[in-house]
């Protein structure tokens, strides 16, 4: 299957390069070459977070958004963050802690074909499908993310997430 080659093309990528060249990798990919359809799982509850690849050093993740759909405000347990929108619109929103309060910095846009990048040292982030329908993004972290700080509007504290799958479709990349 050539897109499922594609895939693996693009870990072995990663896998051979340093983290400092993941931004250009995930530039200058043809994301276009690859359909990531069989990859894909949705859900009208929530987003759902889809493995294509994990190693020690990174893991691959396809989210599949509905309409309206958004993660809460979360940090990443110290690991980067690259998003690859693939498909569709999103609205990335940024937060700082400032006197035991936290404070909405600011938000962009973000279009397919768009990358963006986040860590803690940078602050906090929530993603938001802002599209008329389903939005698409690849997600890279170096290195994978078991858990993570989730901000809780309600109680406006902090809870400890354990993060989890909802479809497990490693590629076995081909050496």
């Amino acid at each position: 299957m050539k897109s499922q080659e594609n895939i693996q093309q693009l870990i072995a990528l990663l896998s051979q390069s340093s983290i400092e060249d993941y931004n250009a990798i995930l530039n200058n990919f043809n994301f276009n070459s690859i359909d990531f359809k069989p990859f894909e799982s949705w859900s009208q509850q929530k987003y759902t977070r889809n493995c294509l690849y994990r190693d020690v050093n990174f893991e691959v993740i396809l989210l599949c958004w509905e309409k309206g759909q958004e993660t809460a405000i979360h940090g990443h347990d110290g690991e980067d963050c690259w998003v690859f929108l693939l498909e569709g619109e999103m609205e990335e929103v940024f937060f700082n802690m400032e006197d035991q309060h936290l404070k909405k910095v600011g938000s962009q846009k973000v279009l397919p074909h768009q990358l963006t990048f986040m860590n803690d040292n940078i602050g906090f982030h929530k993603l938001k499908n802002s599209y008329e329908g389903k939005s698409i993004s690849l997600h890279v972290y170096a290195q994978p993310i078991e858990h993570c700080v989730s901000y809780n509007e309600t109680s406006q504290q902090f809870i400890e997430r354990q993060l989890t799958y909802d479809t497990d479709k490693q590629l076995i990349v081909k050496t």
